[in-house]
């Protein structure tokens, strides 16, 4: 089997550019290949006067990594944005790297250049960076750009992010101090719908390079890591040391689950104050509404008391619609909700035409197929048979019968 899918796992302390660059190296990357084009920046950026790299094994409370030793002297500390993406097509253009790389190389920097644009309410021909126009910014795109391709990552399927750490407490940047995230982490999370969370500490744990360059690469931010066959994995260190965590970004490659992956919350709440009638209509109005499913479920409450467990599924988007929806249609006075992934079957909806009493009749039919495309199974919509057996007054059970073999015909021939 192939390896087909990247999963990037910034949850444990989060993401900056060199610790990206080093859990490539880690995964295999050509070590020698990515230090040649790292160090050729000095040539097209003129302000800087040194550039060494190397890679080395370190221990981050008690796991071993990869990590980068960078050496940078430059002149200038505010940047002309302008005159940076000039020095960046230049270099780009005479290294040797695939057009996939050169494009995320790009798309990095754009990122960066977005988010502050917006941030500071000015043009692209007035910006100055400061922190992000570093040369330590070019190190970490140029090299990691050089060794995904080195590593034929650019050609993956599926290449997919766990929530970013994005830590707590004060930091303190060019335009000052502030809570945490910087401004810059959160517009890049914004325009790339990309989940972030607080913590593991009172640090900041993610930087607006490395957001820029997870942004440039991943296809999907998902609250779980996805279902996969691990091949390799790499780990890049962070240059600071936690008490609490390994100061780590760990990257996998493998091959991708065969069964469908999906997330979705289950919003559930105990209820004992209302009938059967009451709460059979409260889960009609939830399912009317487009929740994926609804379900009761009898138990023992407090002081011995009947009760039922009502647990709804929805998409996680729609938490916060159908928590609001549960408690007004119950009386309950809160819910409990939890994130959580799901295997599921590939499956298609198709409209058959099949023939009752001589006359043709439209019906929706769900199809449930293998990988390979192999029908498992299907199932003609319910509520439709009900219509169409009072429609031409048959039996239900023999209609549906009647309808069954029809579409197997179809779907089978």
């Amino acid at each position: 089997m192939v390896n087909d899918i990247l999963v990037i796992d910034p949850s444990i302390a989060g993401i900056s550019g060199d610790m990206l660059l080093s859990s490539t190296i880690d995964l295999g990357a050509d070590e020698e290949l990515v230090i040649d084009n790292i160090e050729s920046i000095k040539d097209y950026f003129k302000n800087c006067n040194r550039l060494e790299i190397s890679f080395i094994d370190v221990i981050k409370n008690g796991f071993r990594a990869k990590k980068a030793d960078i050496v940078i002297q430059e002149d200038n500390t505010t940047h002309n944005v302008n005159e940076l993406n000039n020095n960046l097509e230049n270099c780009v253009k005479n290294i040797s790297i695939s057009e996939d790389a050169k494009s995320f190389i790009k798309r990095s920097f754009e990122n960066l250049i977005s988010a502050e644009k917006r941030l500071h309410g000015v043009t692209k021909e007035e910006m100055h960076l400061h922190e992000a126009g570093s040369i330590d910014t070019f190190v970490d795109i140029i090299g990691t750009g050089t060794a995904l391709d080195n590593l034929g990552l650019f050609k993956l399927k599926q290449i997919i992010t766990t929530p970013v750490s994005i830590g707590g407490g004060d930091i303190t940047f060019s335009h000052g101090k502030m809570q945490n995230p910087a401004p810059a982490i959160l517009e890049i999370a914004r325009r790339n719908n990309i989940i972030i969370k607080g913590g593991p500490g009172m640090y900041e744990t993610a930087t607006p390079t490395g957001m820029s360059m997870l942004a440039a690469l991943v296809e999907d931010s998902q609250e779980f890591f996805p279902g996969i066959k691990p091949d390799i994995i790499g780990i890049g260190a962070g240059s600071s040391d936690f008490k609490e965590i390994p100061n780590i970004l760990r990257i996998t490659l493998g091959q991708k689950s065969k069964l469908v992956t999906d997330e979705v919350a289950i919003i559930e709440t105990n209820i004992d104050d209302r009938t059967g009638e009451e709460l059979g209509y409260a889960m009609q109005k939830i399912i009317d509404y487009g929740a994926l499913d609804v379900s009761l479920i009898p138990t023992i409450g407090k002081k011995g008391r009947p009760s039922n467990v009502l647990k709804v599924i929805t998409n996680l988007s729609k938490t916060e619609f159908f928590s609001n929806i549960v408690m007004r249609e119950t009386g309950t006075l809160g819910v409990r909700v939890y994130p959580i992934s799901r295997f599921i079957q590939m499956r298609e909806n198709v409209k058959i035409n099949v023939r009752i009493n001589n006359d043709d009749e439209e019906i929706d039919v769900k199809v449930v197929k293998s990988e390979s495309g192999e029908i498992i199974q299907f199932k003609p919509e319910f509520d439709q048979i009900i219509k169409l057996s009072e429609k031409h007054k048959m039996n239900l059970i023999v209609l549906k019968d009647d309808i069954s073999k029809q579409i197997q015909k179809e779907l089978f021939n």
